[in-house]
């Protein structure tokens, strides 16, 4: 083995020790958006908000944390005032 190929082998080592944390860190991140997420519904529901609000508040957080660059459109009648 080369010096080169040593040299190889040690980037793509760390390579994979990096990518592996990087999804570890994912990981933890989304399962502590979707427990957030949980308590903004179940704290929203606790304060008598009805449950189709409630659902959609923690969806608009999940989504804000999740895509921070998307639009969320509403569906509903249109307001033609």
């Amino acid at each position: 083995m080369t010096n080169a190929d040593g040299f190889d082998e040690l980037l793509s080592d760390i390579e994979t020790e990096m990518n592996q944390t990087l999804i570890e860190k994912r990981g933890t991140a989304v399962v502590a958006v979707a427990q957030i997420a949980g308590v903004v519904y179940t704290g929203a529901i606790a304060a008598g908000v009805p449950h189709i609000l409630a659902h959609e508040m923690a969806q608009d957080y999940w989504m804000k944390e999740m895509h921070p660059g998307a639009v969320v459109v509403a569906e509903g009648p249109d307001d033609d005032n």
